[in-house]
């Protein structure tokens, strides 16, 4: 089976669209509306912001990939397809890209299948994830490039480089789940693997601050309430002004702003907290 995806991918390669133009893009999803699988990832920048921006969301059919610009696209008719429950959507650990989705664009994706995971199914994972150049070569024989993976993708125009990079992502997807697809039945597991996914969807689609104090959590088990406050009000402060929390306020300051408002002495705060109105926030909130 494997030999048998090799030669298919070597003498039949999938062509690849990059879309900067409506007409285009609109023209692209009338064909993927009509897919019962298609293969998704998405490219992003997350240095200084709170929420991630949104640079390329890549789309393999079984005959061409699709990389849209979302820079410059208005890429709102894609909710139909990803909202579509007959189109089955494959990720490569795709929590990360759902976040993305949910948060930059509005739009929950239905029916997912992830290769990351239904690898762990398989394999009885001691929680160790495999990448995406290790699944493809492990099943498809082929050796993927990975050097654009901290590549700059705010910048345009992108590079031929980066362009290939981007549709390397989708291309092998396809050949991989009809390959675990079937060990998952073969074994039983696919119900299992199944419910895997549809929890992976919950975490991917949290809410930042949710998921942020619940790792905040189980860093100590002696956390007060007022930590809480000022985690919480950090979280709203960072989504407010658009920045990392870290740009507020750092994690490791937090247990020493609360000793401050429990003394009172909150004149002591003003060195911990980076930004001048959020500093007069605080005061206000905490006094």
């Amino acid at each position: 089976m494997k030999i048998y995806y090799f030669l298919k991918d070597f003498f039949i390669s999938k062509k690849v669209f990059f879309v900067d133009e409506q007409f285009l893009f609109e023209n692209a999803i009338n064909e993927i509306e009509a897919q019962h699988l298609i293969a998704i990832d998405t490219e992003f920048v997350w240095r200084n912001t709170y929420f991630p921006k949104l640079s390329l969301i890549q789309i393999s059919t079984g005959k061409k990939i699709y990389i849209f610009d979302c820079f410059v696209l208005n890429v709102s008719k894609l909710n139909k397809v990803l909202s579509d429950k007959n189109i089955i959507k494959i990720f490569h650990s795709s929590r990360g890209d759902l976040s993305v989705i949910n948060n930059c664009l509005g739009m929950k994706v239905q029916n997912i299948f992830d290769t990351q995971l239904a690898e762990d199914v398989l394999n009885y994972s001691d929680g160790s994830q495999i990448s995406y150049k290790k699944i493809v070569s492990k099943y498809l024989f082929k050796n993927i490039s990975k050097s654009e993976t901290n590549s700059d993708w705010e910048k345009r125009p992108l590079r031929e480089e980066q362009k290939d990079y981007a549709a390397e992502d989708v291309r092998y997807l396809h050949q991989i789940m009809k390959i675990q697809n079937k060990k998952l039945i073969k074994k039983k597991k696919l119900d299992y693997f199944y419910s895997l996914c549809t929890r992976e969807k919950k975490l991917g689609e949290e809410d930042f601050l949710k998921s942020r104090l619940r790792r905040f959590l189980k860093k100590s088990r002696h956390i007060s309430d007022q930590e809480i406050r000022i985690f919480n009000w950090r979280e709203h402060e960072a989504k407010k002004l658009n920045v990392p929390p870290s740009h507020v306020i750092e994690e490791r300051d937090i247990k020493k702003l609360e000793k401050i408002i429990k003394e009172n002495k909150l004149d002591n705060f003003r060195w911990m907290i980076k930004k001048n109105i959020s500093r007069e926030r605080f005061l206000n909130y905490f006094s």
